[in-house]
């Protein structure tokens, strides 16, 4: 039961952090955000893998890859806090997740919302959720998900710390 709770609430921290980076930028704050929403700026690629790719001529590779990063523990969290869904709807919700928020940056004009991003954010939840499926082909199912939530949890203190030392170190 505690592996249950500790992996929603895990997934909900884990959900507000992508937020606060995908939306927010990681601005610290308040005014930060504030101005970026009285000054919006508002672009849409719907082709993926085109021009909003391309920087200095150049496509940014690493900025694709790293959209699918991003979104994998997400599909793995849902694998462990999510049970009694099908693959489906996991499936539909990281889709819904990463189109609401690319709406979301159009709406707020904060961000530009982009085709590629959508797409590779879908990729990477849904090859977190696949790789949880593996792992729980080799490795027993209660053990794996004490030990994801043991990662998740390391994980979310380093993360909280880092957040921590931005806030306080640039005061």
């Amino acid at each position: 039961m505690a592996t249950k709770k500790l992996s929603k609430i895990l997934l909900l921290i884990y959900s507000l952090l992508l937020i606060w980076i995908l939306l927010f930028k990681l601005s610290l704050s308040f005014s930060e955000i504030t101005e970026s929403l009285a000054h919006p700026m508002r672009s849409i690629n719907l082709i993926p893998f085109q021009d909003s790719m391309i920087v200095n001529g150049k496509v940014a590779l690493n900025e694709i890859l790293l959209n699918a990063v991003i979104f994998a523990p997400l599909g793995v969290l849902l694998g462990i806090s999510a049970k009694n869904w099908s693959f489906l709807r996991k499936i539909g919700f990281i889709f819904l997740f990463s189109f609401v928020i690319e709406m979301l940056q159009f709406i707020l004009g904060i961000g530009a919302t982009d085709a590629t991003d959508l797409l590779m954010n879908f990729v990477g939840g849904f090859l977190g959720l696949i790789f949880y499926q593996g792992l729980k082909q080799v490795i027993p199912e209660t053990k794996l998900d004490k030990r994801l939530i043991v990662i998740g949890t390391i994980a979310g203190i380093f993360c909280l710390g880092v957040i921590l030392l931005l806030i306080f170190g640039n005061r």
